[in-house]
């Protein structure tokens, strides 16, 4: 596939999201009758051709496109974009399986793709996890994430299946790690072995017990190397890892009409005020909109910072876009905090906070506000929220322009409220799914839990990174931080930091990892208890990052590099409150401004290689290997407001902490390790 699988955002969100990006595709369609090993029925960025990303990266899965009746596909992983992938022609039924050699096949069952995607898209295509495949077998989706789930059972069922080829192809040497399995020629003629071919109901609890279910593997599979609870393990990783990305609106600054949302701005993101209906001519309301970046991690948690506008337009505007144009230069922006919560959106029902209970909730700071609670909202097509029922909406949902929305559809809707000083606001929410992670290759990711006895290992990785700002009336801040053997990233701060030490300091800041900061062997050591997020020592940490994926020398982009995006948002990071990094974002702040956060690599080149025991340098460089930037929204958007209000004297303070450089370096604790 040699395609991109997402687009820069410098390009709007809105096209990134719904269009083709043009160029070749390794999605060839094959010779007719032929046995193929190409991965799908049409080319990737042709029209009406929905390409979908396996949640985990198998190669040679056998599927059929429903809308051929002559061709045989095969899932391709992909080295240099990490995934594998398959195609299909909107509305197809594709039908999986995996066949031997010759006479034997185990039959998967069918996903109809309009449950995926109802948009043609090749930057962006949707996730097809085992879940779904599993809910093709029992008709069912899965009701919640249980091992007791029957849906989640099967699934379960071919994650063992999975496991053992990988198992027994030395691609993993943990029954719960995740990389990429391919299924070879070998394994094709080990399948013949088998006494029968497997139907879709074998797969079902009620027609074979556990045992009975792994004998119709033998002598190809040792499916009793898997466990149930090692494959509900993997099941739970690749339910996280299909719903970890960054999640963004982008406000609708310079859009010309609401019509079908303007392709210029994208969408309206996050838009409302203190009445029932916000008309735009009503000069009496109180318009609110915001911004915010939110990413959820590997763990399923999401977190974020973002800014709001509140105010009155006092002129006749055409344009949302408009108005918060004026808002913008005329307020100055308020902060928006979203600590680590799990109730955004559910890997399985692809809903907000699925059981309407609490909402997703943003921090204001700003006296007498409530936090800002998104209350609902769905993804569509694995792409986006949306706040409108309009031709957007219809669009992702495949309906027609003439539709008549239901009640369910509203349901979906994107919506929020908050109250402000007993006034309460509400509006609606468009966003993006940007950026999806993917599995960690375990020849760079080197942890504790993919290599065998005898190896080295490199992660967990303990490590200071370094922030310098732009102006240099600013300190810099030395932060201890830890990319955990699961590819999360948290703060590593030392016992004795006073809860206000990055509140304005007046010397540079040092809360880099102590000499006794490396517990990587330790099992409390490196992955704190998600919700407590307290060290050994009992002190705060903070979840702020994820690894997204590696790339590998085979891979020939970037090789024996991480990429990692991190998000700092408490207010005890003080003037690195909101700090944004690798975020691969651009954000229009003005009609010709920018806030721009590039890539950041983490470059393992000599400690992918390095012995036990040493301690070789890392460095952190975009995609261009020059050195890393680091941006902050509230700040950025503030010296918008204050280059048109020169009198407020707080305004340029916030505005000075609006980005930088930032490096990285090994903790003085840390050393490879072997296990």
């Amino acid at each position: 596939m040699k395609n991109k699988l997402i687009l820069p955002f410098a390009l709007t969100a809105l096209f990134a999201a719904l269009s083709g990006c043009g160029g070749e595709s390794a999605n060839v369609i094959p010779e007719k009758y032929d046995e193929s090993t190409e991965n799908g029925s049409c080319k990737s960025n042709s029209e009406n051709c929905v390409e979908f990303v396996l949640d985990y990266p198998v190669d040679g899965i056998n599927f059929l496109c429903s809308s051929d009746s002559k061709n045989r596909f095969v899932t391709l992983f992909d080295d240099k974009e990490g995934v594998s992938t398959g195609a299909c022609k909107l509305g197809d039924t594709v039908t999986f399986s995996i066949r031997g050699e010759n006479d034997k096949e185990i039959k998967l069952g069918s996903v109809k793709l309009s449950t995926l995607s109802n948009v043609a898209s090749s930057t962006s295509p949707p996730r097809l996890t085992l879940l779904d495949i599993a809910a093709g077998i029992t008709g069912t989706p899965a009701s919640s994430l249980n091992p007791n789930d029957e849906t989640v059972k099967v699934a379960m069922r071919f994650v063992k299946v999975i496991q053992a080829i990988g198992l027994k192809n030395n691609r993993i040497t943990s029954p719960t790690d995740i990389q990429s399995v391919l299924i070879t020629d070998n394994d094709r003629k080990g399948l013949d072995s088998i006494s029968t071919s497997l139907e879709t109901n074998d797969f079902k609890t009620a027609a074979h017990s556990d045992d009975e279910f792994n004998a119709l593997f033998t002598p190809w599979l040792k499916l009793a190397d898997i466990s149930n609870a090692d494959a509900f393990t993997v099941v739970q990783k690749l339910m996280n890892i299909s719903t970890a990305a960054v999640f963004q609106p982008e406000f609708a600054l310079f859009s010309t009409a609401e019509q079908a949302i303007s392709a210029i701005s994208g969408s309206n993101g996050l838009v409302g005020c203190d009445k029932d209906v916000c008309e735009l001519t009503d000069k009496e309301k109180i318009n609110l909109f915001g911004h915010f970046m939110l990413m959820t991690d590997r763990q399923g948690m999401t977190f974020g910072s973002g800014l709001q506008w509140r105010g009155k337009v006092d002129k006749n505007l055409s344009t949302i876009g408009t108005t918060n144009m004026q808002l913008l230069t005329q307020v100055r922006p308020v902060r928006m905090t979203a600590t680590a919560q799990d109730n955004w959106i559910d890997p399985l029902t692809k809903s907000i906070d699925k059981n309407r209970n609490l909402g997703f909730k943003f921090d204001v700071d700003q006296t007498g506000s409530d936090p800002l609670i998104v209350r609902k909202g769905t993804l569509l097509a694995d792409k986006m929220v949306i706040g409108t029922a309009g031709n957007l909406y219809k669009t992702l949902m495949g309906l027609s322009e003439t539709y008549t929305p239901t009640e369910i559809d509203k349901e979906r809707l994107g919506t929020w409220d908050q109250t402000i000083s007993g006034t309460k606001y509400k509006g609606t929410l468009d966003l993006y799914k940007l950026y999806p992670v993917s599995y960690l290759d375990k020849s760079v990711f080197k942890s504790i839990n993919n290599v065998a006895t005898g190896e080295n290992y490199i992660f967990p990785l303990y490590a200071d990174l370094s922030f310098k700002f732009t102006d240099t009336s600013i300190k810099s801040v030395k932060l201890g931080v830890v990319i955990d053997r699961n590819g999360d990233i948290r703060t590593n701060i030392p016992a004795g930091v006073a809860a206000n030490a990055l509140t304005k300091p007046l010397t540079d800041v040092d809360l880099s990892t102590s000499a006794d900061g490396c517990n990587s062997t330790n099992a409390d050591g490196d992955v704190l208890d998600k919700f407590l997020m307290k060290d050994q020592k009992q002190v705060q940490q903070y979840r702020i990052g994820t690894v997204s994926r590696t790339f590998t020398k085979i891979g020939g982009v970037n090789p024996n590099t991480i990429s990692i995006r991190m998000i700092l948002a408490d207010q005890f990071f003080g003037i690195l409150d909101g700090a944004l990094i690798g975020m691969n974002s651009s954000v229009k702040t003005s009609d010709n401004t920018s806030m721009t956060v590039g890539g950041a690599l983490v470059q393992l080149e000599k400690l992918v290689a390095a012995d036990a025991g040493t301690k070789p340098a890392i460095s952190l460089t975009d995609s261009d290997n020059q050195k890393v930037k680091w941006a902050n929204s509230l700040a950025s958007f503030t010296n918008v407001y204050s280059k048109q209000n020169d009198s407020d004297a707080e305004a340029k303070e916030i505005a000075k902490l609006s980005g930088g450089e930032i490096s990285i370096s090994l903790a003085q604790c840390y050393s490879v390790k072997k296990k």
